[in-house]
């Protein structure tokens, strides 16, 4: 059996996920695979109320979940660095200021240089949630999306956070800009978001999907397109751009959900520009800010 990195205990919380299998909840809470979290169950690394369970284990009201995060087995991330900032550090988090065209953490693509490549390359570690590919990631924001982010030094940290996104209560905004000029001067789009059924690494609006609601203002209005400003109430992938297509107001620059060429930027014109969440160890509501980039930027001045 691994050495373990650290013990988690989530108690009195479990009410909203009674019935549910523990794979299930651990897996969503702490935003990793869900074989791992089998493996972990089997291994004995996850059990209820000091007892082991199996996988398909439903969760009771009163159950107390005793997770052991395990040191990773592999650490394969080569330190390889990047354009990032630095906004603030301490012992439990880092927060990031990502460039756009950059990925939070190789996916697929099996990227070399990534925001947690940069982070090893600076010799700042991460916690052991998610390794050995999303060691301290807690969330994401897409390649070609710029702005501010934080992740976890500790897997303490690393659980606190987490929660926190996954119970939606972290407030995170965007300014985007859109194609065309919206009808409503602001406004919330509350509809479900799944994977589009043919193209599979797209996704839409679709009944079949899970809840997802977008709040949007118009804070400049510009000759042929506005800029937003978008605050999520729950964190769907692609979520703004997906509502965005939605409303046939596509994010400028989005290869993905608008299929004609922009020549004003060369990638989606969105920026996470504000992240606020309770900090881990401090337990103190602490907020982040991203100044808008130049690509953005020079949109806005020449007038769209």
């Amino acid at each position: 059996m691994n050495n373990i990195s650290s013990n988690i205990v989530i108690a009195k919380d479990l009410k909203e996920y009674t019935g549910l299998r523990i794979d299930v909840v651990v897996s969503k809470i702490l935003d990793i695979p869900r074989n791992r979290v089998q493996s972990f169950i089997k291994e004995g690394f996850i059990k209820v109320n000091s007892d082991s369970v199996h996988k398909n284990y439903k969760l009771k009201e009163d159950d107390e979940i005793f997770i052991s995060i395990p040191e990773a087995r592999d650490d394969i991330i080569e330190p390889t660095d990047a354009d990032i900032k630095i906004v603030y550090e301490d012992n439990d988090i880092v927060v990031i200021d990502k460039p756009a065209g950059l990925v939070v953490h190789p996916g697929a693509a099996k990227e070399k240089v990534s925001v947690v490549s940069a982070l090893k390359y600076r010799k700042i570690s991460l916690s052991n949630v998610g390794k050995p590919l999303r060691g301290g990631v807690v969330h994401r924001i897409d390649k070609q999306t710029s702005g501010v982010i934080v992740l976890a030094k500790t897997d303490r940290a690393h659980f606190m956070l987490a929660k926190q996104f996954f119970s939606h209560t972290i407030d995170r905004r965007y300014i985007g800009i859109v194609h065309g000029n919206m009808k409503d001067s602001d406004g919330e789009i509350d509809m479900p978001i799944g994977r589009h059924k043919i193209r599979r690494k797209e996704f839409c609006v679709t009944e079949k999907g899970k809840r997802a609601k977008t709040m949007y203002k118009v804070i400049k209005r510009l000759k042929d397109s506005d800029v937003v400003l978008f605050k999520l109430f729950t964190g769907r992938t692609h979520q703004i751009r997906v509502h965005m297509k939605y409303l046939n107001h596509p994010i400028l620059g989005d290869k993905t959900y608008y299929k004609q060429n922009d020549t004003a930027i060369k990638r989606q014109a969105l920026h996470a520009f504000f992240l606020e969440f309770i900090h881990p160890t401090t337990l103190k509501k602490v907020g982040f800010y991203s100044k808008l980039p130049k690509d953005m930027m020079k949109i806005i001045k020449n007038g769209g």
